[in-house]
């Protein structure tokens, strides 16, 4: 077993070629081929303008609110306990108006499952830890 850390202690700026603008991030774990995990951590207000599009991404919000902006027009929201399956070749960015702690998992191919993808049925009624 290794112990990691993903606090924001433990990042550093992002990759200026991503065009980020307070928004930190610490390399978690690689695997053999193109895996990688990271998280990231945006201050209020904080943006990446050209996050890479060249893998699969699964976005993890674990706190806080994440705006996704979509070349195509399409806009997501996301806060803790959700996130999204972006396939590679899709361009995007990402901003928080107000934080957030983001796991971002990148491969060649991800499809999200049966059991996370949200309905209304499934998600009708849930709580987060602290609303109950």
């Amino acid at each position: 077993m290794r112990v990691i850390h993903f606090t924001h202690g433990a990042t550093e700026s992002l990759n200026s070629s991503f065009r980020a603008l307070g928004v930190t991030s610490v390399s978690l774990a690689d695997a053999d081929g193109d895996t990688h995990i990271t998280c990231l951590h945006f201050v209020r207000g904080g943006k990446v303008l050209a996050p890479p599009a060249t893998h699969d991404s699964a976005l993890l919000i674990v706190s806080g609110k994440l705006e996704l902006l979509f070349d195509a027009g399409d806009r997501a929201t996301l806060t803790g306990g959700m996130g999204v399956v972006i396939e590679a070749g899709q361009h995007y960015s990402m901003q928080s108006g107000i934080g957030a702690i983001v796991i971002a998992v990148e491969s060649r191919r991800l499809q999200a499952t049966a059991q996370a993808i949200s309905t209304p049925e499934r998600i009708m009624g849930q709580r987060w830890p602290g609303e109950w």
